[in-house]
């Protein structure tokens, strides 16, 4: 099993040292971090130097932040590690911010990320809430390198231009509680899915955090979708997460 995107950082979680020994326990091979701003970025890359060959880092610029980051200062340390198996997550976020005026720099922002991307050939990884089809068209447009629709939550039409565009989607422990992932796990061929916790948010146990250990939540629930079993959804999810982070 591989946690493809989770929040191992001290904004979000307490005993992160705890949570990455149950990961393994319950045999995980790796764990996706996810810093999101630049105050997370030392953290995440140090833990991933610890846990070498375990925890691999992202760093991103979350969209629902826009108005308390600092831009220049993420893109330039992003732009400069060399660690990284992605960026990410990036992107656009319509729920949280309803301006106009700041939706529009969100779409900027996004676009030079996409470029650093492909600069870096680096992979994406996308923060889409509420604004799947924006993102979808930027992306077309722009990116160059695989992409993954982090936690993906669009309409039966959305899912189908990701799947013909060859991105990835990221199945959420959520699924075993919300009926958008599930319709969108039924539809999403495997060799187009991977598996994420997303912790310490969306967990499947109610009032419980969530943590890298629980993705088996998230594989138990596709086998059932599927009509296929855990060992063989684990082998796929495994498989395309290692392909996609090149890991």
């Amino acid at each position: 099993m591989i946690d493809a995107h989770a929040h191992l950082l001290p904004d979000f979680m307490k005993n992160i040292e705890e949570s990455i020994e149950n990961a393994k326990i319950s045999g995980l091979k790796a764990v996706i971090n996810s810093a999101i701003e630049p105050h997370q970025f030392t953290f995440a890359t140090q833990l991933a130097k610890t846990h070498s060959d375990f925890i691999f880092t992202t760093l991103g610029f979350a969209p629902q932040r826009i108005k308390h980051i600092q831009f220049d200062e993420s893109y330039k340390a992003i732009s400069q590690n060399t660690s990284i198996v992605a960026i990410g997550e990036v992107g656009l976020d319509y729920h949280w911010i309803p301006e106009s005026h700041w939706r529009s720099k969100q779409q900027d922002i996004f676009k030079q990320f996409i470029e650093l991307a492909n600069t870096l050939e680096k992979p994406l990884v996308i923060h889409s809430r509420k604004a799947e089809s924006d993102c979808i068209d930027i992306l077309e447009r722009f990116a160059k390198v695989p992409v993954l629709m982090h936690c993906f939550a669009g309409n039966m039409s959305e899912t189908t231009r990701v799947i013909d565009l060859g991105w990835m989607i990221s199945i959420p422990t959520a699924v075993v509680n919300r009926k958008k992932h599930r319709k969108i796990a039924r539809k999403a061929p495997l060799e187009h899915i991977v598996v994420e916790t997303d912790s310490p948010f969306l967990s499947p146990i109610p009032r419980k955090r969530n943590e890298p250990a629980n993705v088996k939540y998230a594989i138990e629930e596709l086998a059932k979708l599927k009509h296929s079993t855990f060992e063989e959804i684990d082998r796929i999810t495994t498989r395309n997460t290692e392909k996609l982070f090149n890991i």
